[in-house]
């Protein structure tokens, strides 16, 4: 995190942020441990604490990547191993991981970045992808996202940006990109890629076998990023501060998403641009029934939605909307395809 960082973008206290008859009550969090590295004037490992009295919850930095959220415990217990993660070589990684079982801790933390690294950086990886997915399964998400670097911003958000490829091209157009994630361990690899370092992973050859992948960024540096693990439906973030909000693919993985639509909304500046894309790829166990948009066509129920502005701060007009593929590589011999709904939109005033 960039000692600079509170002062171009202020981090909210979720803790004790809430609305009363006056409006939003918001407090900011202040930096009380840690030290700028003298080179980089990055603070790898602190404490940040909310400047409110009566308040005072503290918040860590870890990897240079500040932790907030309004349940702290909830998140450092769910990600603690992600958190005290250190950079183990490849094949002793995937000793850990192939001691198993499936569905713990490790092993799923190696699949789930397996997944996530081969899609969204595998332009950039060495050996290429194998098996039925393409190479680059981001490829198309990717280019609509590079094409707005023509329409430069001041601030641009990404929520759930995963490790991190989609932030990148975000930040082609924005003097500051902004990316929130509640998995540490995706954030932890988006900022060394986004730092423009390689990165070695472990590539799923078959069920929790794995074999060495380089991701060599090459001109992906960017400067202008800012990383915060954090809850997307409650982000530490002011509202009406971006000038350009994205979530890619996330509006199905979250329990509410239409809180996850009412934030997005929120944290838009009036005129500023929305762009999504979903799957609709609807489970019961990760989204409620209710929260759900209706019907057999939800790309049509939000486009309704975000054109009436039902429940929003304001309507939106609609400037592109696509159907895109999305590859996701699970190993060796199996893939998932999805339809995604991409659709941009200008906040009106």
């Amino acid at each position: 995190m960039r000692a600079t960082l509170a002062d171009e973008l202020p981090l909210i206290c979720p803790a004790c942020r809430r609305r009363t008859e006056a409006g939003r009550e918001m407090h900011t969090v202040a930096l009380v441990v840690g030290v700028p590295d003298a080179q980089t004037g990055e603070i790898e490992e602190g404490v940040l604490a909310c400047v409110n009295p009566a308040c005072g919850k503290r918040y860590p930095i870890v990897a240079g990547i500040p932790i907030l959220a309004r349940d702290l415990a909830g998140l450092l217990g769910s990600q603690m191993v992600a958190i005290v993660e250190s950079d183990l070589p490849q094949p002793v990684a995937a000793v850990l991981a192939e001691a198993g079982p499936d569905g713990a801790t490790y092993p799923r933390l190696m699949e789930t970045m397996s997944i996530y690294l081969d899609a969204q950086w595998g332009d950039r990886v060495e050996p290429a992808c194998d098996g039925p997915a393409p190479q680059f399964g981001f490829a198309a998400i990717a280019g609509r996202i590079t094409a707005r670097s023509e329409a430069p911003v001041g601030r641009a958000l990404e929520l759930g940006c995963s490790v991190g490829r989609g932030l990148a091209e975000l930040a082609r157009g924005a003097d500051l990109a902004v990316g929130l994630d509640n998995n540490f361990g995706a954030l932890r690899r988006a900022r060394r890629l986004l730092a423009g370092k390689q990165l070695t992973y472990g590539r799923r050859t078959a069920g929790r076998h794995y074999r060495v992948a380089t991701i060599r960024p090459g001109d992906r540096a960017a400067s202008n990023v800012a990383l915060v693990c954090g809850d997307a439906l409650d982000p530490p973030l002011t509202p009406g501060s971006f000038a350009r909000v994205a979530a890619f693919n996330l509006l199905d993985a979250v329990s509410h998403p239409r809180g996850l639509l009412s934030t997005l909304d929120g944290l838009c500046e009036p005129g500023g641009e929305l762009m999504m894309t979903s799957p609709y790829s609807w489970e019961s166990h990760v989204s409620h029934e209710d929260e759900r948009l209706p019907g057999s066509d939800p790309a049509a129920a939000l486009r309704k939605l975000l054109e009436s502005g039902d429940g929003l701060e304001a309507p939106y007009a609609l400037q592109d909307e696509a159907t895109l593929r999305w590859w996701l590589r699970r190993d060796t011999r199996s893939a998932v395809v999805y339809d995604t709904h991409y659709l941009r939109a200008q906040k009106r005033f």
